[in-house]
C-alpha cells in the first residue's frame, strides 16, 4: 500500500527550519515480517524540480522498530513516499527534526495520502 506525505514546506531559516526527517516503521505483528520501500524527494529552486535523494528497501521483523533518517536541510519542500506490504500490522510515521534533534512537526500514518504507486526517478 503506497502512501505519500505530499510536498511538505521547509522554511529556509528560523525555528521551524527542518534539518532532517526520521521515518519510523513498526511491525506490530507477532509472527509475520513486513517489507518497506521508502522514496525520499527534495523539491528545489524556483521551479521546484523534484530530485530523488534517498531510497531504501528493507524488512521489519515482528515486533521490531526500524528508523530511517534523511537530510532535508537544503530542500524548499520534501516528500516521503512509503510502500509497505502486510499493511495490517504496520505503523509508519514521519517526524521532522531541527538541527538539535527536536521534533518540530510530525506526519502520523492516518495523515498520509494513499497513492497508486511510488515514484521512480533516477538519483
Amino acid at each position: 500500500m503506497p502512501y505519500t506525505t505530499g510536498a511538505v514546506f521547509n522554511p529556509p531559516a528560523g525555528s521551524t527550519h527542518i534539518d532532517r526527517i526520521q521515518i519510523s516503521c513498526l511491525n506490530d505483528s507477532i509472527v509475520v515480517a513486513i517489507n518497506v520501500n521508502l522514496q525520499i524527494f527534495h523539491f528545489l529552486g524556483s521551479t521546484f524540480t523534484r530530485v530523488a535523494v534517498g531510497e531504501a528497501l528493507f524488512q521489519v521483523n515482528p515486533q521490531q522498530l526500524v528508523v530511517q533518517t534523511y537530510s532535508v536541510n537544503a530542500a524548499n519542500f520534501y516528500e516521503a513516499q512509503i510502500n509497505f506490504y502486510s499493511a495490517v500490522n504496520t505503523i509508519v510515521n514521519v517526524f521532522a527534526l531541527d538541527a538539535a534533534g527536536n521534533i518540530i512537526a510530525q506526519i502520523l500514518q492516518p495523515e498520509l495520502t494513499y497513492i497508486d504507486r511510488v515514484t521512480v526517478l533516477n538519483s
